[in-house]
């Protein structure tokens, strides 16, 4: 698809070609980026205390499916590392 802009003296009038769906990937990516950090400050605030009344740091979720049972624990942990630990963890 083609657009074209607004005829105005300063600017040029240039055809440029817009990829739709590069454009919304892009869009989904920046949606994604801006859950996550959301989420990511939830998380924290929950963990560390702020937004809850509870001090519970873990959850578990128990299902069953094709006749076996399943049970999903999560558990979260507030750490307190230096840029120097996460160094050694990358080598």
């Amino acid at each position: 698809m083609q657009t074209s802009k607004k005829n105005n003296p300063q600017v040029p009038d240039i055809d440029e070609d817009r990829d739709m769906e590069l454009e919304n990937i892009v869009g989904n990516l920046m949606i994604a980026q801006y859950q996550v950090d959301k989420l990511r400050s939830r998380l924290s605030e929950r963990v560390g205390g702020y937004g809850s009344a509870s001090n519970k740091k873990g959850s578990a979720h128990i299902f069953k499916h094709n006749d076996k049972w399943y049970k999903v624990v999560v558990r979260v942990d507030e750490m307190a590392i230096s840029q120097r630990d996460i160094a050694e963890e990358i080598k």
